[in-house]
């Protein structure tokens, strides 16, 4: 019976930082405010119990990842735009 309920606690503390993870990824990637309020919440319930912490952590490296590699994308295609005006100069 106690295998069993740690089993089970096991499993849900793996689920949802997964679950955490992967809604902020999506959120990032649609550029929704709610991808820095999601973080925000997980960093101040990570005061209250501190394993939480490294989850809060990870969720802001992947908004600032999805965040930087989309100004990259953005900055390679302005440049290819601008490329492509002076082509047709």
């Amino acid at each position: 019976m106690e295998i069993t309920k740690m089993l089970f606690a096991l499993i849900v503390l793996l689920i949802i930082p997964f679950t955490l993870f992967y809604v902020e990824y999506r959120l990032a990637k649609a550029q929704s405010k709610l991808a820095v309020i999601l973080p925000v919440v997980v960093l101040c319930f990570s005061v209250i119990m501190p394993i939480v912490a490294l989850t809060g952590i990870i969720m802001f490296v992947i908004y600032f990842v999805v965040k930087y590699l989309e100004k990259e994308k953005k900055n390679k295609l302005s440049e290819i735009d601008k490329m492509n005006i002076q082509d047709l100069e």
